[in-house]
């Protein structure tokens, strides 16, 4: 046998020890725990799940929650780094391994489970459409042939995309890019989740929410590499152990204020 084919033999040989030792092929609970340290991907334009304080510092729900599994793995919420991640880079994000979970507001769909495997939800969600206070648009029928504005990757670009065919899409990356397209009337309407579109109603007087029933509605769970069970095991327990103990509810109450009540229902529907 060839020198370069006995050292390939002994090589697998050392890997297959390995790996019915159960030594070198940790899951990412093991990584984490190793590392000392919780890589989360969250969203930073997307409040109040998640964004930048006017300190920088990322604040939010979801923020919140890695803490949380901080606190759960280390006895230190503190031992979390957040990386802001967008609707289309969050999946590759995590498949690549630069985050070992992403927190950041994902819509759990059979597409997506194709490519990540997903907690169990935690939050409930729906599409809705923000026009101009002049807009005639008052449903999603509408947007026919209109210009709108969507996040690449998002779930209300895939409700689009099926509910209005029709419909030119024009998809950005970030959401303020979104909403400066449509104040500007480059675009005639945005399309996103329904807790966005109040929040970015609050603050701009001179729009207005086309319709008041959420459309295609979507719950929210962390997303973690296909196949990484013992990791997924340890985020569900953590979250199942929040609603427990009514630390999922002082969230709601924390981020939601009055109608965090209306938002548990919605989520126990």
């Amino acid at each position: 046998m060839k020198r370069s084919s006995f050292l390939l033999l002994l090589l697998f040989i050392d890997l297959l020890s390995l790996f019915f030792s159960g030594q070198g092929f940790a899951g990412t609970l093991q990584d984490v725990k190793g590392r000392g340290k919780l890589i989360a991907g969250v969203k930073t334009d997307f409040p109040p799940f998640g964004f930048v304080d006017k300190n920088g510092d990322h604040k939010g729900i979801d923020i919140d929650i890695a803490k949380a599994l901080s606190k759960e793995l280390f006895g230190n919420e503190k031992a979390v780094e957040s990386v802001s991640v967008t609707s289309g880079n969050r999946i590759s994000f995590l498949t690549s391994k630069k985050i070992d979970v992403a927190v950041a507001t994902m819509s759990i769909t059979e597409e997506r489970k194709k490519e990540v495997d997903f907690s169990i939800p935690y939050f409930v969600s729906g599409q809705m459409i923000l026009v101009h206070g002049d807009s005639r648009i008052t449903k999603y029928q509408d947007l026919a042939g209109k210009k709108v504005a969507t996040i690449r990757g998002s779930t209300g670009d895939i409700a689009i995309a099926k509910l209005a065919p029709t419909a030119e899409r024009v998809k950005f990356e970030r959401n303020f890019e979104a909403l400066q397209a449509l104040k500007d009337r480059r675009v005639e309407a945005f399309v996103q989740d329904y807790i966005l579109i109040y929040n970015f109603l609050q603050k701009n007087p001179g729009l207005r929410i086309a319709g008041l029933q959420p459309f295609s509605p979507e719950r929210y769970g962390l997303a973690v590499r296909k196949g990484d069970k013992e990791w997924l095991d340890f985020i569900n327990a953590t979250l199942t152990k929040m609603k427990e103990t009514g630390e999922y509810d002082n969230l709601l109450k924390k981020w939601f204020g009055v109608e965090a009540k209306a938002l548990r229902r919605l989520f126990e529907k």
